[in-house]
């Protein structure tokens, strides 16, 4: 007779462990996404502008069609930048142009790149470093929170027998 009732109080603690288990899960679900949220807020990173390849001509895939002299960070005097040209790989075949307000910058390598990229590039490794610090610290608050409620029941059942 005393077998069945420890059976019956196993499935009880396990169901209620797995209900905490869910609870836990969702609730730490909700927080890290809203941390997340918030570090990319406050981050104020533009996923889409860098993440994106930034619009400069390639003279591999693009036929230039604007060219005009500009004055590039790195480089002596005025340079010949194109800055209108159609992309091949475009198939809408619109015409793209420099984005306003960006500084070019002339490489060691001789080829131009906007200048103030790496500051942008910085902030987006720094969130996803937040990232990464945020889930495995849910992950291993779950653990912890899981392995005391587990540790819980198991002290409430060695106490009442």
């Amino acid at each position: 007779m005393n077998t069945e009732r420890p059976f019956l109080q196993k499935t009880d603690d396990s169901r209620r462990l797995q209900r905490f288990t869910y609870i836990v899960t969702i609730s730490l679900i909700l927080g890290c996404n809203g941390l997340l949220f918030l570090g990319l807020w406050i981050s104020d990173v533009d996923l889409e502008e860098a993440l994106a390849k930034p619009e400069i001509y390639d003279p591999a895939n693009g036929h230039c069609v604007g060219i005009q002299w500009e004055k590039v960070a790195g480089a002596e005097g005025l340079v010949k930048v194109c800055t209108d040209w159609i992309d091949f790989s475009d198939i809408s075949g619109q015409t793209h142009s420099l984005p306003p307000g960006k500084v070019l910058a002339m490489g060691a390598d001789g080829n131009l790149y906007f200048s103030g990229q790496s500051a942008e590039n910085y902030r987006l490794i720094a969130l996803m470093i937040f990232a990464i610090v945020v889930l495995a610290s849910g992950m291993w608050l779950k653990r912890q929170l899981i392995a005391k409620y587990q540790g819980y029941l198991l002290s409430i059942n060695h106490q009442s027998t």
